[in-house]
């Protein structure tokens, strides 16, 4: 678990791994260079109960969950590792039914949670995540309600907000790039495993109550939304087998040469700057995102028209977005 300047939530998220039905727990706590002694209180009110890190610094999601894993994987003890955004609360048997997943299904290496609203947990936060065939990701199942999601499924990733990871699959693939700080990080984890032959699964039970946006709302400003959409970009465009960028290419071209100016004509500049703004600032990094290609070519192993079958049309995607931000105007871009 991460905190950073968050501490009522911490606790709340601490508590309810401490109630876990499945035993055989180390709860550990990296904190992000928080203010007021945040860390020290944590240190004070829970004791020998945690592992407690002190990053120093805001290292993002990605640096920050980086120091724990490494430590996890030195010490050589665990078989999996599961993360818990600090703004969320887990059910008893969470980590019991994510193990239980992971014991009967060897050949996966990441296991998604079903996040559920806070306020509402008969509604869906995220199912785990879908992948649409322009290469962005988003939140499976947002707004919809739990019972349509009772069955245990294979999935293209799982947001590291509630995720359990097998420790052979981490050594094997990596954890999250440290440039990405926070946003999709989760998504280029998630292709990197699939890519490289480590399924994801769904576990439908596994129920944790997420405070939407509590974290990332201390952060989220118009750089963050660029440096997000660079995030998703890259993530793509490293990971994605060629064959499967060649069959995604046509709507590629719809989100890239469309979506922006007809965002302008709806009256939104702003989503308009930021897309173009993060792909650019994707593409100007070409030569290594070309490299970091060369490095994953002979780890790969998906077919890639099985990837290309799984994924999501962006069409009704595209068609909610486009009412609930330029018609409705319901929420901002981006969030």
């Amino acid at each position: 678990m991460l905190n950073w300047n968050g501490l009522a939530d911490t606790r709340e998220a601490i508590r309810s791994l401490q109630g876990q039905t499945y035993r055989n727990v180390e709860i550990w706590v990296a904190d992000n260079g928080s203010a007021n002694d945040e860390a020290g209180q944590i240190e004070r009110e829970f004791g020998d109960a945690i592992r407690l890190l002190r990053n120093g610094s805001n290292l993002g999601f990605s640096g920050g969950n980086n120091t724990a894993i490494a430590r996890i994987l030195a010490e050589d003890r665990a078989r999996y590792v599961a993360l818990l955004n600090n703004d969320a609360a887990a059910a008893p048997d969470w980590i019991e039914r994510l193990v239980a997943a992971a014991e009967t299904h060897p050949e996966a290496g990441v296991f998604a949670s079903h996040m559920v609203f806070f306020g509402d947990p008969n509604v869906t936060e995220n199912a785990g995540i879908d992948l649409l065939t322009t290469g962005e990701a988003i939140p499976r199942g947002r707004h919809r309600p739990v019972a349509e999601f009772t069955q245990p499924c294979r999935l293209l990733g799982a947001c590291a907000g509630a995720a359990l990871y097998r420790v052979t699959a981490l050594r094997a693939v990596g954890t999250f790039r440290d440039d990405y700080f926070a946003n999709f990080e989760d998504v280029d984890l998630a292709l990197r495993f699939i890519v490289t032959g480590h399924e994801c699964r769904f576990v439908p039970f596994a129920f944790v109550r997420h405070k939407l946006n509590t974290s990332i709302r201390k952060v989220r400003d118009d750089a963050f939304r660029v440096r997000s959409v660079r995030n998703m970009t890259h993530s793509y465009w490293v990971n994605a087998p060629r064959l499967l960028v060649l069959l995604n290419l046509p709507w590629h071209l719809v989100s890239w040469l469309l979506v922006p100016p007809l965002a302008l004509l709806a009256g939104q500049r702003d989503l308009a700057r930021v897309l173009v703004g993060g792909r650019m600032a994707a593409l100007r990094q070409w030569r290594t995102l070309l490299a970091d290609r060369r490095v994953l070519r002979p780890h790969r192993k998906a077919n890639s028209f099985g990837l290309w079958w799984r994924q999501r049309s962006c069409w009704w995607p595209y068609w909610r977005y486009l009412v609930d931000v330029v018609v409705l105007r319901k929420r901002r871009y981006m969030e």
